[in-house]
């Protein structure tokens, strides 16, 4: 980490590791083996962290100051550009690069770089290099915290392309095509990030396809996989999917579509009756079509002919197509018909195709079913109508066809009823010898339709048509109103009497009596000269006009046809409904009173028909009101919305009487709208102050203001009253009001503000009383409220010692409203409330100051203890030459700082020998140990320190032997003596290397010269002998032969 400010420790070390501490290293050696480890670790990637492009991403830096210490700065680098620099301390400054400046922040507690809206191009790897200002020998954080940012895009798109380019939307199906047709589609994947994985799938099976080709532009991929498949029938049924994944999208992204893929039916089978059927069963021929894609058209023959069930109400086909698993269909068609006499032997066909086979030109599957029908006979009856007087022969005709044609039984019928043919006084024939039927003497019971039914082995047959026996009677009849129902007398209606035939033949009324409580109305037609208009109508009708409460009758009435005048039919009575007369509406109370009941009564004196005692009230002009229809009604409770108008009318079924209506007066007794609160704050500095109340009272009323139960006077200049007569509020129902506002004139008051101790007060509001109640006031407490102030602890300083529980410390701060406490340490809350009790026990880490705050909504105050902890010591020895002596200096670390020392030596069988307590000096946390110049053995030094608290641990130095000389230096010294060595003796090679390339050099050249002298050259040249060192000398020494 860059500007780390290192601190050496002088502690002793284990004996194994005082040989290398004392061996000199070259300090060019150790700075390479510490930038080669930096170096390893440099591309290592702490965390990974993937975000959205456009969202906000947060790179987490952690920092452990119990491990590391002090934070003094931290720096961000994205790649290898800084872009962003923290320094803490007192500036607390932040600095980030321009070109992040508007999306990039630096947050701590914790510490970590937040990127706004999320760029493409802010994807790298970044490193949180951090500084301490004196970093523990516990921080493992010494190559930074690094951090890969992956910035994720989701595909805008994901589509299918068909072969010819065109856009295949999801979901959708392509076709139809052929078996064995190529189908070609492509898949795109576009603008996203990472590179996605696509692929192609038929359900769960992954097709073959070519490699996908990606296409990188500004960062953005887009992806495209083909697909060139052969279809097959293994392809019904199946979607076709495009399969898209990416770490940007939390699922598999599915695009699919599907192929309609047409084949030919591969059977077709007819069945149905197998043997014969019977007449008038219902006959199902089914026809099954299978393997075909798309469904068959079907179409049934019967022989040649087509059947169509539109053509033949009797007839019903019915298709369904059922898609099976593998995809194809399975048509079955029903043909239901009820089987005649017409369908015998007949050939009936299905034939089917598709448009498979209409492409390939070929012809439609068919099978065919011969059905055989047994049906009972036919019958048929005449003449159809037959009008006989009584006592007269007639005779009734049937004919048939049947298979078989032998009868089993013979049957005719009345009206549906069995004829008893056995009654030969008044029959003849009817049975299988004579099928006709001949009635010997007619009468009024033989009226009726006669019909003929058959029977072989198959089943019964009886004649469609049958003979219509009329014989003529005169009539008898009833009345019949339309409307059937009570008349009402306000519709002036028309009501219209029937004369209606019971009983008669011929059925048609001649002529009509009509009677009105048993006397003759009017007999119909009408002829006379005078009366032209009542000669051509229908007698058995008479018209009633304007009904009116004069047409209360009982009606009848008598009818003529042929056989001449019939019975006067039963009384039938006309009613008529009139409304009741106008109503009558009072109340009670004449003045009602609010939250109060009124109870009003409406009635009349003409009742109607039929007599009413049922009303309808209305209020405000709106209404009825549905859920009132008595005589009596009360309103409770009475408000604002009751002053209005209130009306009534009696009513019943002929209408409703007139309406009577009255206004209601509503008054209100006095009550609080607004009233004071039980208590009122305030800020003794306030500069306005105001208490407000509201009064409804109708009639109105009088408000006035009391302090501490003493009227506040209109002279006092410290108050000043606003009043207001407000007017009725619809919205909240309140009745008209009066509005006071008492004001505090606060230039009037003493140093224009209010005293803490001297204006709390109860100021009431009270109101005079009206003709509906009394008088009535509230009370508020009138608190004056002030910051707290003079807060204090019981206890300024609290010593502990470590492992143990600190007594309460209670805080105490005078403020109105009560003040909250809360306890603050290292700028954290710990406790709430005004004591601060620790039940966990202490360690050195708990030392320091507690703050107290008291606070409530006006502002603040503190006050602070100190909690000193304290603990045993625990000691370091460190070997130091002092004065030129050698001598161990045992340091003590604990709280009290103030420490005793005590000295001895580890013998061989684990005993110690005291050596006293050292010199202190100065110090009082350190002793000072002189060691002699005497010893030669190794000894092993032992210091124990002690406070208040205890003891602390042992800790102890080895020493080898007596000190060198050099050993008693300092190390720079050191250093600098082994560097003036190494230079010296690297100046003294140099020159050995200078001397033997001199006298390799002269050894040539005394080579040559002894050649040259046995030529009879001499060995030097002229005044050579003069400059050697020797010259003088009677004769010059041979130089010695090296090898």
């Amino acid at each position: 980490m860059g500007n780390m400010a290192l601190r050496r420790s002088g502690k002793a070390v284990p004996k194994s590791n005082q040989l290398a501490e004392n061996s000199p290293i070259p300090l060019s050696l150790v700075l390479l083996l510490f930038f080669a480890l930096v170096d390893s670790t440099s591309a290592q990637v702490d965390t990974t962290i993937s975000q959205q492009e456009s969202h906000s991403v947060v790179l987490p830096c952690p920092v452990n100051a119990e491990k590391c210490g002090k934070l003094h700065s931290l720096n961000w680098f994205k790649g290898d550009e800084r872009i962003a620099a923290m320094l803490l301390g007192d500036s607390n400054v932040t600095s980030v690069n321009k070109e992040f400046d508007e999306r990039v922040t630096v947050e701590q507690n914790p510490y970590r770089l937040v990127i706004k809206d999320l760029k493409i191009s802010d994807e790298d790897i970044y490193l949180c290099d951090t500084t301490f200002f004196i970093p523990e020998e516990t921080c493992d954080n010494f190559n930074g915290y690094r951090i890969e940012l992956r910035v994720l895009v989701p595909p805008t798109e994901v589509v299918i392309l068909d072969a010819k380019g065109d856009r295949i939307e999801n979901g959708s199906v392509v076709g139809p095509m052929q078996e064995r047709q190529s189908l070609k589609a492509t898949c795109t994947v576009r603008n996203t990030r990472p590179q996605p994985e696509v692929s192609w799938f038929r359900g769960t099976k992954r097709l073959t396809t070519y490699s996908p080709t990606h296409d990188l532009i500004d960062g953005l991929y887009t992806s495209t996989l083909e697909l060139d498949w052969q279809l097959s029938r293994e392809d019904l049924a199946q979607d076709i999917e495009c399969r898209v994944k990416s770490a940007a999208i939390q699922n598999v992204t599915v695009t699919k579509f599907s192929v309609d893929l047409q084949v030919r039916p591969t059977s077709i089978n007819i069945n149905g009756v197998k043997h014969h059927t019977v007449q008038g069963s219902k006959v199902v021929l089914t026809c099954d079509i299978r393997g075909a894609r798309p469904a068959v058209n079907l179409t049934w023959y019967n022989t040649t002919t087509i059947i169509s069930s539109d053509e033949n109400e009797l007839t019903e086909i019915r298709t369904k197509a059922l898609e099976k698993s593998d995809g194809t269909f399975h048509t079955q068609s029903e043909l239901i018909f009820n089987a005649t006499r017409f369908e015998n032997d007949h050939v009936f066909r299905c034939e089917a195709e598709n448009i498979v086979l209409q492409i390939n030109r070929e012809k439609p599957i068919s099978s065919a079913l011969t059905l055989e029908v047994l049906y009972p006979p036919v019958v048929k009856v005449s003449p159809s109508d037959i009008i006989a007087n009584t006592s007269e022969i007639v005779l009734l005709n049937c004919e048939y066809v049947a298979n078989p044609a032998s009868l089993t039984k013979v049957e005719w019928y009345r009206n549906d009823d069995l004829v008893n043919v056995n009654d030969t006084t008044h029959y003849k024939g009817g049975n299988s010898e004579n099928v006709a039927l001949v009635i010997q003497s007619t009468e009024k019971e033989d009226i009726g339709n006669y019909s003929c039914q058959l029977s072989n082995n198959i089943g019964k047959g009886t004649s469609e048509h049958k003979i219509n026996l009329d014989v003529q009677y005169a009539p008898s009849v009833e009345i019949l109103m339309i409307p059937e129902g009570p008349v009402k007398e306000s519709d002036e209606s028309n009501v219209t009497l029937f004369c209606n035939v019971l009983d008669a033949n011929p059925s048609v009324l001649t002529k009509v009596r009509w009677y009105a409580n048993s006397t003759l109305l009017k007999e119909l037609p009408d002829c006379e000269e005078s009366r032209e208009d009542l000669c051509h109508i229908d007698p058995s009708k008479l018209l009633l006009e304007s009904i009116g409460r004069g047409f209360f009758y009982n009606y009848s009435c008598e009818g003529f046809n042929a056989a001449g005048w019939g019975p006067r039919s039963e009384d039938r009575e006309l009613l008529v409904h009139y409304e009741p007369g106008p109503a009558a509406l009072s109340h009670f109370p004449l003045v009602a009173v609010k939250k109060k009941s009124v109870t009003f009564s409406c009635s009349v004196d003409d009742p109607g028909f039929p007599e009413s005692n049922r009303f309808r009230w209305l209020r405000g002009g709106r209404g009825p009101l549905q859920d009132i229809v008595t005589k009596d009604w009360t309103v409770e409770p009475v408000g604002l919305d009751s002053r209005t108008n209130y009306s009534c009318y009696a009513y019943n079924e002929g209408g409703k009487g007139v309406m009577a209506t009255v206004n209601l007066e509503v008054h209100a007794p006095p009550f609080f709208i607004k009233n004071l609160p039980q208590y009122t704050g305030i800020l003794h500095s306030l500069s306005n102050a105001t208490l407000t109340c509201r009064i409804e009272c109708v009639p109105r009323c009088d408000i006035s203001w009391q302090k501490d139960g003493v009227p506040i006077e209109k002279n006092d200049t410290r108050y000043f009253v606003k009043e207001k007569y407000m007017d009725a509020s619809p919205a909240t129902g309140d009745f008209e009001s009066m509005l006071s506002v008492l004001h505090f004139n606060m230039p009037n008051w003493p140093d224009s503000k209010f005293n803490i101790e001297a204006d709390n007060a109860n100021y009431t509001c009270v109101s005079t009383g009206n003709s509906v109640g009394g008088s009535i006031r509230s009370r508020t407490y009138f608190g004056i409220e002030y910051a707290p102030e003079n807060t204090t602890v019981s206890e300024n300083i609290v010593y502990v010692q470590e492992g143990t529980i600190p007594g309460r410390v209670i805080c105490k701060s005078r403020a109105n409203p009560e003040p909250s406490y809360k306890w603050i340490f290292k700028n954290q809350t710990i406790a709430n409330g005004n004591a601060l009790i620790i039940n966990t026990p202490m360690n050195r880490n708990d030392n320091g100051t507690y703050t107290c705050r008291a606070f409530n909504k006006h502002g603040s105050s503190i006050a602070k203890t100190v909690i000193e902890v304290h603990f045993k010591p625990r000691c370091e020895i460190e070997r130091q030459e002092i004065d030129d002596q050698d001598t161990l200096v045992c340091i003590a670390y604990g709280n009290p700082l103030d420490a005793d020392f005590s000295w001895s030596i580890k013998t061989e069988n684990e005993t110690d020998e005291i050596l006293g307590s050292g010199k202190k000096e100065t110090s009082v946390d350190k002793s000072f140990y002189i060691l002699q110049t005497d010893y030669a053995i190794s000894r092993t030094y032992r210091c124990v320190a002690n406070n208040t608290v205890g003891y602390g641990p042992f800790c102890e130095i080895e020493v080898a032997e007596q000190l060198a000389w050099w050993q008693l230096w300092e190390k720079n010294t050191l250093i600098i003596l082994v560097a003036a060595i190494l230079g010296l003796m690297l100046t003294v090679i140099i020159i050995c290397c200078i001397i033997i390339c001199i006298c390799r050099r002269r050894r040539r050249q005394d080579k040559l010269n002894d050649k040259s002298s046995s030529l009879g050259e001499p060995l030097t040249e002229p005044g050579e002998y003069e400059n050697l060192p020797f010259h003088g000398l009677q004769t010059a020494p041979n130089k010695a032969e090296t090898s």
